[in-house]
């Protein structure tokens, strides 16, 4: 990626995973030490929880959000990301990431880029939106 590249308006290459399965989930719940019922436990998640089924970590989205970006402008480019979860995102759904070039500011060495990020499911439900601070360094 090249600073003279980057327009306002431009998207970043999409992202798609899934679907997510219950194992993904539970790999994912004992990594990140979050072992809440309503990701692990499907009777939880239907008796007490009132869910269809488990459901995936809102942070999984942002994780992949974060992967989103690293493919897109490399590691340790991103500078913040803020993420905000709109929706729940059920097991076996599919998840779609996308990013939009909101603001471009030339920095020492190259570009301070704002990208607006989507991620939604399946059947085009929002289940988390935000926006990154993303280093894209000079042509050499």
């Amino acid at each position: 990626m090249n600073a003279l590249d980057l327009t306002v308006g431009s998207t970043l290459p999409p992202l798609h995973t899934g679907p997510i399965t219950r194992h993904r989930v539970a790999m994912y719940a004992h990594g990140s030490g979050d072992l809440n019922p309503i990701h692990v436990d499907p009777d939880f998640a239907r008796d007490k929880a009132h869910l269809p089924d488990v459901i995936v970590h809102g942070m999984y989205s942002m994780g992949v959000l974060s992967r989103l970006l690293t493919q897109w402008a490399g590691a340790g480019s991103v500078r913040s990301i803020e993420t905000r979860f709109a929706a729940m995102l059920p097991v076996k759904a599919s998840l779609h990431c996308d990013g939009v070039i909101e603001a471009v500011e030339a920095t020492d060495g190259g570009s301070l880029v704002t990208v607006k990020l989507t991620a939604t499911q399946g059947d085009g439900t929002a289940v988390a939106t935000g926006s990154a601070q993303v280093f894209v360094a000079a042509a050499q």
